[in-house]
């Protein structure tokens, strides 16, 4: 099987092209860098186990050129991080969905298998324990710059249901807070990198709010498999799955953890959002999946408990010149 990962060499994309490389499939990353590393893919680019193409989503050049060339599409490229979207929200929406838009119908086109990689983020502040696939999405004013993200992310989720009519074989996973090796503080899976950091350097864990806030972590790895599942299941065509994990821990006990692992003398430290992201910033309470959906259907199930993800993570910081993560 032949397979196009736009953004693979990012954090979850990365792990992504290893697993399908290990599959034994023939693989082509498509990557601008300005988020992704070739670092994060240069093993598999020594040993000439991958076709590396530097180029943006938005150049339908690229695009049309790549794409009949492959059977499935993964699509994870986009403008992730909450700094990132705060800083610049037109940009991730002219990324996030027009570039969407583009593969899409590039993969419409040619009859291309796709998978659309979208975030927990569209669930918004919807009330409830473990969000599940068939909830309501419940975001904020369009004046805060976070709900950007979730809005680029569930247009492209309303294109691909769409485009399924259509006749685009397309599945959307949904992540829930990856987090592993090759995460970086300001991107994807940044707090727990930069808990980690902050940890190995002996510097004030710093939280954000009161630390009451729930998460539902999931190990990259774990993600990774279960996006390539999508991919190839044809049950799941024209469906959206939640990738995640049934644990949940508030930030204040994560930062606790990391600590405790790490063996670090740092202290936890308490600050306000608005110092970082403004005032016009809103954080959300209580984001967990509800997994039975890609359980049933997908087979998917974490397989690295939270404990062991935390250990295995901090061992890969370890292992990297910390200042190269900065």
């Amino acid at each position: 099987m032949k397979c196009l990962v736009t953004g693979g060499a990012g954090f979850i994309g990365s792990h992504l092209t290893d697993i399908l490389v290990g599959k034994g499939y023939e693989v082509t990353v498509l990557d601008d860098l300005s988020i992704g590393s070739l670092e994060n893919i240069s093993n598999l680019l020594e040993k000439g186990l991958i076709n590396f193409v530097r180029g943006d989503i938005l150049d339908d050049k690229i695009l049309k050129e790549l794409i009949p060339t492959v059977d499935v599409v993964y699509h994870l490229a986009a403008l992730v991080g909450v700094k990132h979207v705060v800083d610049n929200p037109a940009r991730g929406i002219y990324v996030n969905y027009s570039g969407t838009e583009k593969v899409m119908r590039t993969c419409l086109t040619h009859n291309k298998r796709m998978v659309f990689t979208s975030s927990s983020e569209v669930y918004g502040k919807s009330p409830g324990q473990f969000f599940k696939e068939s909830g309501d999405m419940i975001l904020g004013n369009s004046s805060v710059p976070r709900w950007s993200y979730a809005v680029s992310k569930a247009l492209g989720e309303h294109l691909a249901m769409s485009l399924k009519k259509s006749g685009l074989e397309v599945t959307v996973v949904r992540y829930f807070n990856a987090y592993g090796p090759k995460s970086k503080p300001d991107g994807y899976g940044s707090v727990v990198a930069k808990f980690i950091m902050q940890a190995l350097e002996e510097k004030p864990i710093t939280i954000f709010g009161n630390g009451t806030q729930i998460r539902s972590f999931t190990f990259v790895r774990d993600t990774a498999r279960g996006t390539m599942l999508a991919g190839e299941s044809k049950r799941s065509i024209g469906k959206l799955y939640n990738l995640g994990s049934n644990s949940k821990i508030q930030i204040v006990d994560l930062a606790k953890a990391i600590k405790r692992l790490t063996g670090s003398k740092s202290p936890i430290t308490f600050i306000k959002p608005e110092d970082i992201y403004g005032t016009n910033f809103e954080d959300i309470p209580s984001r967990s999946a509800d997994v039975s959906l890609a359980k049933d259907e997908l087979c998917f199930e974490g397989e690295i408990g939270f404990e062991e993800g935390l250990k295995k993570t901090i061992d890969w910081f370890k292992s990297v010149p910390l200042k190269r993560l900065s």
